[in-house]
C-alpha cells in the first residue's frame, strides 16, 4: 500500500519490511493469476490488489499500486473526552481482546503487527445511543459468551452493525441486533473471511475480467475510501458459464474487505474514524439482458450488504444507466425509502461534474475527468476462447487429469484428508453435457459440514472449470460430480484433477482481522 501521509514522523510509520516477507499482504496476491502456476494469460492486469514495496524497490510480479491523492490532510477532531470514558467502560467489561490494543501484536513469525486501536478515535454519540449499544452487547453476551471474543467488540463496530435494528423507527429491537451480531460472525468464520486478502478466492480473476474494480487507493476530499466498479456486459452468458451465486458473493466480500482495511489506513491517516465508504458503479455498454441474467447473484450481494457489512456503504453512483433502465428505476422511486433516496445517486449523463467535486484528481480516473490511471480490458472484446485454451493446455500438461465415466443419473466423488492451512485446487470438464459440483468440507471436531463450493450448475462442456478453496483447520474434503440426469443429459466423459499446497495462516488475523493496520 502507498507509504503513510508525510505528516507522519518517523517513529510512527510502520514499514513493510518490518512486517517480514511471510506476513506481507503480497504473495500469491501480489501477482498476476497467470503466475501462480494457472497458465492464464498475463494480459488481464488486476487493480483491485495491493501490494507492498520490497527494499529493492517495487514488486517484479503485478502492477504497483499508485499512491493515494496528497490532497490537504483532514485535521483531526479537537482534543476531546466527549464519549472516550463511556466507550472505555463499554470495552472494559471483557468484552474480547479490542481493550487492551496496545497498538502492537505479535505475529506467528516472530514479527510486530500494528493494530488499530478504536479507543484512540472517540465518536460523538447520545447517551440513547450508547445505551442500546450497551443493552445491545449484554444480548449477545446472553446467546453466546464466547461471541465478542471471536470478532471485534468495539463501540464503532458495534453501533455500525446494531443500530440499523435499534433505531426508533425499528423500535429499538436489541434482540434483532444481538442476533444481526451473531449472523455476521458465524458466516465470517465459516469462510474463513479474516485470512481472505491473504489467500482471496479461486475465481477472482474471472469476476476481474467480467467486471473490472478499482478498489484501492482511492479516497475523496472528506478522506473516505472510494470504489470504482464497471458493470459493462453486453451479455451475461459469460457471467453464467464461470461463476456460481457463491463464487460471486465471495468475491464481493473479498471487495468489501479490502475496502474495511482502507478505512482502517484512513482513520489513520486522518486521524478520525473512518468507517464508511463510496461507491462509482459504471453502467457504459450494459445490456438489459446482463442485468437480467445477473440480478440472481445481486440480490444475493445486496443481502450481504445490509447483513454482514450493515452500515459500510455512504453513498452510490450510478452512472451511464441506459435510459431503460432510468426509466423503470423512476416508476419505483417513490416506493424506495427516504434513507436509500439519499444514499443512491442515477446518471444517465452530467456525471463529470459531480464526481470531480466529490473526488480529488489524483483519485479519479482520466474516463471521468480525473488523473488516475485506470487500465482494464472490455469484458465485450475478450477472447473467451482463447483464455480456456490456455487453462487447458496447463491443466493437461501439469496437473495430472483422471478419467471417469458417468452415466445418466450417477455420480462420482473423491474424499481428501486435510492439514490445516491447505489449498486445494481443482479442475475439470466433460465432453457431452453440464453437471452438478459441490465440494463439502467436514472438519475435526465439528459435528456439522460446511458446503466451500456450494452445489450448482457448470457447464463443464463449454467451458473448463479452474480454481481452488483454502481450508484453514483439518479435516476431510469431499469433492462431488453429479450426471443430474435431465433433459438432454447423457452418458459422458469426466477428466478432473486435484492437487493441493500448503498456505500460511497468520495467527495475527483471527477475530481482530478488521483492525490490522499495515502501512
Amino acid at each position: 500500500p502507498p507509504s503513510p501521509s508525510s505528516s507522519m514522523s518517523a517513529s510512527q510509520r510502520t514499514d513493510w519490511r518490518e512486517v517480514g516477507s511471510s506476513n506481507k499482504l503480497g504473495g500469491d496476491l501480489a501477482r498476476p493469476f497467470s503466475s501462480i502456476d494457472t497458465g492464464i494469460s498475463k494480459s488481464f492486469p488486476r487493480e483491485n490488489q495491493f501490494i507492498p514495496e520490497s527494499k529493492s524497490g517495487p514488486p517484479t510480479g503485478g502492477r504497483n499500486t499508485p499512491e493515494p491523492p496528497k490532497h490537504a490532510p483532514i485535521s483531526p477532531p479537537k482534543s476531546s473526552n466527549h464519549g472516550k470514558d463511556d466507550e472505555s467502560k463499554l470495552l472494559g467489561g471483557g468484552h474480547g481482546k479490542s481493550a487492551d490494543l496496545g497498538g502492537r501484536q505479535k505475529s506467528d513469525d516472530g514479527k510486530d503487527l500494528a493494530l488499530l486501536d478504536p479507543l484512540k478515535y472517540p465518536v460523538k454519540r447520545g447517551q440513547e445511543e450508547l445505551q442500546s449499544i450497551e443493552k445491545t452487547i449484554q444480548l449477545i453476551n446472553k446467546r453466546d459468551p464466547t461471541l465478542l471474543k471471536r470478532y471485534r467488540s468495539d463501540p464503532h463496530k458495534i453501533s455500525r452493525v446494531v443500530m440499523r435494528e435499534v433505531r426508533p423507527k425499528n423500535g429499538f429491537n436489541h434482540e434483532k441486533a444481538a442476533r444481526f451480531y451473531q449472523e455476521t460472525v458465524e458466516w465470517r468464520e465459516s469462510f474463513h473471511c479474516e485470512h481472505m486478502l491473504r489467500h482471496p478466492p479461486g475465481k477472482l480473476h474471472i469476476m476481474n475480467m467480467l467486471m473490472p474494480e478499482l478498489n484501492f487507493g482511492c479516497v475523496d476530499k472528506e478522506g473516505y475510501p472510494v470504489l470504482f466498479m464497471r458493470f459493462g456486459l453486453s451479455t451475461g452468458k459469460q457471467v453464467l458459464a464461470r461463476l456460481s451465486a457463491q463464487e460471486v458473493a465471495m468475491c464481493h466480500a473479498y471487495c468489501l474487505d479490502m475496502m474495511e482495511l482502507m478505512c482502517r489506513m484512513q482513520t489513520k491517516r486522518t486521524g478520525r474514524w473512518i468507517d464508511k465508504m463510496r461507491v462509482v458503479i459504471d453502467f457504459q455498454n450494459i445490456s438489459i439482458f446482463a442485468i437480467r441474467d445477473f440480478l440472481g447473484f445481486a440480490k444475493r450481494c445486496a443481502h450481504m450488504d445490509t447483513t454482514y457489512y450493515t452500515g459500510l456503504m455512504m453513498s452510490t453512483h450510478l452512472i451511464n444507466v441506459p435510459a431503460s433502465l432510468s426509466w423503470a428505476t423512476a416508476l419505483f422511486w417513490p416506493f424506495i425509502s427516504a434513507g436509500v433516496k439519499r444514499k443512491v445517486f442515477l446518471f444517465t449523463t452530467g456525471f463529470e461534474p459531480v464526481l470531480q467535486k466529490l473526488i480529488p484528481p489524483e483519485s479519479l480516473p482520466k474516463q471521468y475527468g480525473g488523473k488516475r490511471e485506470w487500465a482494464y480490458k472490455d469484458p465485450n472484446t475478450i477472447d473467451w476462447k482463447a483464455h480456456d485454451q490456455e487453462i487447458k493446455k496447463f491443466a493437461y500438461k501439469n496437473m495430472g487429469l483422471k478419467s471417469v465415466v458417468l452415466n445418466t443419473g450417477s455420480e462420482h466423488s473423491e474424499t481428501m484428508e486435510i492439514e490445516a492451512g491447505t489449498q486445494v485446487d481443482y479442475y475439470f470438464e466433460t465432453d457431452m453435457t453440464s453437471l452438478y459440483f459441490e465440494a463439502i468440507v467436514q472438519y475435526d471436531g465439528k459435528a456439522q459440514s460446511v458446503p466451500v463450493v456450494e452445489k450448482s450448475t457448470r457447464k463443464c462442456n463449454s467451458v473448463p472449470e479452474r480454481s481452488w478453496v483454502n481450508l484453514y483447520h483439518s479435516g476431510k474434503i469431499k469433492f462431488r460430480w453429479i450426471n443430474h440426469g435431465g433433459w438432454g443429459s447423457r452418458t459422458q466423459t469426466l477428466r478432473y484433477a486435484l492437487t493441493t499446497k500448503k498456505v500460511k495462516i497468520q495467527e495475527s488475523d483471527g477475530c481482530l482481522g478488521h483492525l490490522r493496520l499495515i502501512q
